[in-house]
């Protein structure tokens, strides 16, 4: 397999780009039956074209992780110059033998060995100690998904995952960056694989994919 790059010249035809592209990493978790906003099933039925997308753009949240993210960026690039960070906004990335599978990067990264990483930059209100206790050393499992999507879709290293966490004061903590490495987590890649495979031949085929049980 081989790294494809797409590249769009703006939002508006990125968006239609990713549209027509097939599994977005953002969308791993919830095609893997692990999003706490969106079921397996309503998944399904937006990629078979019976569902139309929810519309987030309105979020509160959303806006601001999206007004946030450059700063998080700029601050990130500042503490850690051990690594070299470039942002290609409207780059769609893949697998050659994988296209259905594509990542949009919050950054890419180069580290002092040379390995190719991926930054990806979180924006969160945790309520309670239950939610922060989630990014105690490590991130809450749907956001762990999204970022073995972003290692699948690139073939790249490792990860470096950093929150920017609201509380309910209104204070801001920049968590320290959480790493994440390929060779350490392969379990975990082989699984959410033949997860979205699975998934993803369901939608070819317009099977409904199977109920997720939690318990």
């Amino acid at each position: 397999m081989s790294l494809q790059r797409i590249s769009f010249p703006d939002r508006e035809s990125w968006l239609e780009g990713r549209s027509r592209q097939g599994l977005g990493a953002s969308e791993v978790a919830a095609a893997c039956g692990m999003s706490p906003w969106t079921t397996r099933n309503e998944l399904w039925e937006v990629k078979v074209g019976v569902r139309k997308p929810k519309d987030i753009a309105g979020n509160a949240e959303v806006r601001r992780g999206t007004n946030m993210e450059g700063a998080v960026r700029d601050f990130f690039i500042a503490l850690h110059p051990e690594y070299s960070v470039e942002h290609h906004p409207f780059d769609i990335l893949y697998q050659s033998e994988r296209p259905f599978l594509f990542a949009t990067l919050d950054g890419e990264l180069l580290d002092g060995d040379g390995r190719k990483g991926i930054l990806e930059i979180k924006t969160a209100a945790p309520n309670g100690k239950s939610e922060w206790a989630k990014w105690d050393g490590r991130a809450p499992d749907h956001y762990y998904l999204q970022t073995l999507g972003q290692l699948m879709a690139t073939g790249y290293s490792f990860v470096v995952l950093q929150a920017a966490l609201w509380s309910r004061n209104g204070d801001i903590t920049l968590k320290d960056p959480l790493l994440i490495e390929r060779d350490e987590h392969r379990e975990d890649l082989a699984w959410v694989l033949q997860q979205v495979t699975e998934f993803w031949t369901c939608v070819l085929t317009g099977k409904r994919p199977g109920l997720t049980i939690r318990f």
